[in-house]
């Protein structure tokens, strides 16, 4: 990800290139095969028409814009654990819930659009997201320094228009209606709960820096709520928690990711 001093993270148009792409996202896990590149698997989804009657350079988009730079970055790709807990689990809000958590990580215009500029407007009591004040938040990032060059109105226009349709597919918003999107009360399932606080665990966030981290805000919870959800998980396959004022302390029951995708396979939860 390109920063600003400050490890700031500029603003990219990658919106254009993909929505939130869900069912794709289940269909490239399926074929996707561990250490395949993604030259080998961009061809293969294009030779065998995998995702249906997509054109050969949509096709090339979700598998390079959305598949790679959601699910396959980092030192452990998160569609190695997708994928095995996709083939267990089966379909879900969960998965859902995680194509979110991953789309954020991967654009900081739609994490920042859900962080930011949606939450000050639920926060304000206005509970509808739209086109012409997303772009005057787009513009007020650029007058921040946050893209690398300017972009022309009509980029600004396509992005937030992308953005708040991405915000529709995962659940935060409804559909278009004359150009408003009503902000959807928004709650993540237990066990992508389960994932994600395990996933900052062994990614070496501290208990306090996990319960914190911004994360957490891409799918509205702050940190008391947080807080509220990983105590009402609390188990001995999963963790146990110790609380004492604003100090908590989580011992976990997994020593590693692969014993709590284990353990998600065993028990189950909504």
């Amino acid at each position: 990800m390109n920063g600003l001093p400050g490890s700031t993270p500029r603003y990219t148009a990658r919106a254009i290139k993909a929505t939130g792409l869900v069912e794709e996202t289940k269909a490239l896990l399926r074929v996707w095969t561990p250490g395949e590149s993604t030259a080998d698997l961009r061809r293969r989804v294009r030779e065998q028409a995998l995702l249906g009657k997509a054109t050969a350079s949509r096709s090339d988009d979700v598998v390079a814009h959305a598949f790679n730079q959601r699910f396959l970055g980092g030192e452990q790709p998160a569609a190695q654990y997708l994928k095995r807990l996709l083939l267990v689990k089966g379909n879900g809000r969960w998965f859902t819930d995680l194509c979110l958590l991953y789309a954020a990580r991967a654009d900081v215009v739609l994490r920042e659009t859900i962080n930011v500029y949606a939450a000050d407007r639920r926060a304000t009591g206005r509970d509808y997201v739209e086109t012409p004040s997303l772009v005057r938040f787009l513009e007020d990032q650029e007058a921040a320094g946050r893209m690398a060059r300017p972009w022309t109105a009509g980029v600004k226009t396509s992005v937030a228009q992308h953005v708040l349709r991405q915000m529709t597919d995962f659940g935060l918003a409804g559909p278009n209606r004359r150009g408003v999107r009503e902000l959807l009360p928004f709650a993540p399932t237990d066990l992508a709960v389960v994932w994600l606080a395990h996933d900052l665990h062994f990614s070496g966030y501290s208990d306090s820096r996990l319960l914190s981290h911004p994360d957490w805000q891409t799918w509205t919870l702050d940190e008391a709520r947080t807080r509220e959800r990983i105590a009402q998980l609390a188990g001995p396959a999963l963790w146990e928690i110790q609380a004492a004022g604003s100090v908590t302390q989580i011992t976990w029951g997994c020593p590693s990711m692969e014993e709590a995708l284990d353990v998600l396979a065993r028990i189950e939860l909504p």
